[in-house]
């Protein structure tokens, strides 16, 4: 699988793309620290799946996706968040993501997630804080 990876902290991504490529056995084809940076570099939009931050400088994750599945809606967006709250999960839906993960579970639950997202199902959490 071709994996895209923006977020603005390089430990976290560095560390993500060595477990994506060591332990899962796939290849990050592209790396950002930003939306800006993901828009110039023209290889995430070859990815089977990108993996996105919600919380970017600059232009905020939710930003990102809208402006990028104008142009390529085939893409399959997965958010990595911090966030429980159900507001912001329907916010992620309607903008087009096709899941998410919580940082807090990346490394436990990424595999399972990227095979549902890559077979065109959504990814929901029974961790969300619907009141």
């Amino acid at each position: 699988m071709k994996i895209a990876l923006i977020a603005d902290n390089i430990h976290f991504r560095e560390d993500l793309k060595f477990f994506i490529e060591n332990k899962l056995v796939h290849n990050v084809i592209s790396e950002a620290a930003n939306g800006e940076e993901f828009r110039k570099s023209g290889n995430g939009y070859k990815a089977d799946v990108v993996l996105m931050d919600i919380t970017l400088d600059k232009i905020g994750g939710f930003d990102v996706a809208k402006k990028t599945l104008i142009n390529f809606p085939q893409l399959r967006i997965i958010a990595i968040t911090m966030n429980t709250e159900a507001v912001v999960m329907a916010k992620l839906f309607d903008t087009g993501f096709k899941g998410f993960i919580f940082k807090t579970e990346i490394f436990k639950t990424l595999e399972t997630v990227l095979q549902s997202v890559y077979s065109d199902e959504f990814v929901f959490s029974d961790k969300l804080q619907i009141w």
